[in-house]
């Protein structure tokens, strides 16, 4: 595979190697997901949504946590299929739903869920203040957005992404703070792991 259509599968995976790719995804941000987890407080029947939510594992994550619904959406076909796949016993018993969608315009009703995640997925959304707003629209008042990602915009290997994937954008918590505020979100965390670049920011509605 050329370093065109890697970038590409990684942007929006297709195909038989989009199913690698989100395998691999997954295997690769464990880390991530595991430090988010920790930061992030759930009640027991909190209802959630994980955007750009790839294979699937952290709806999995996630339905092993809370006693809610627990929904995913992608842009990616493939993605929606791996994450049906492999929460089937959730979607068949009507606790998940897997939904074909993009983040800026969700065919999702106002105020339909406690929280929102984006594991590592940010860097490819567009304009984010008027996505944030889109995220916040779903969100129920006192609700959470929590984005995860392995960068907090400091690692110097960033500049490697940057340099080399179109369209790609890497973000410092202080700027996705202020993504936030300027969205609307009433409040916003920032958690940063010692001796690792890991970033959680949770924003407030």
């Amino acid at each position: 595979m050329g370093e065109e259509e890697l970038i590409d599968q990684y942007m929006k995976p297709h195909g038989e190697e989009g199913i690698k790719i989100i395998e691999s995804m997954n295997e690769e941000h464990q880390n991530i997901s595991e430090f988010a987890f920790e930061c992030v407080n759930l009640g027991a029947y909190d209802d959630i949504i994980d955007i750009g939510c790839g294979g699937g594992v952290n709806i999995e994550k996630f339905l092993n946590v809370t006693n809610g619904h627990v929904d995913g959406l992608d842009y990616s076909d493939v993605s929606v299929s791996e994450s049906i796949k492999r929460n089937q016993t959730s979607v068949d018993g009507g606790r998940c739903n897997v939904i074909l969608g993009d983040v800026t315009d969700m065919p999702i009703g106002d105020e339909s869920y406690d929280l929102a995640t984006a594991f590592s997925t940010i860097f490819f959304w567009p304009n984010l203040v008027e996505t944030f707003k889109e995220v916040k629209r779903i969100i129920k008042p006192n609700g959470q957005f929590m984005i995860a990602q392995g960068t907090d915009g400091t690692n110097p290997e960033d500049q490697e992404w940057i340099d080399t994937i179109a369209g790609i954008n890497v973000y410092t918590a202080n700027e996705l703070e202020e993504y936030l505020l300027d969205a609307g979100f009433k409040r916003v965390d920032v958690f940063t792991k010692e001796n690792t670049y890991l970033l959680v920011v949770i924003g407030k509605k």
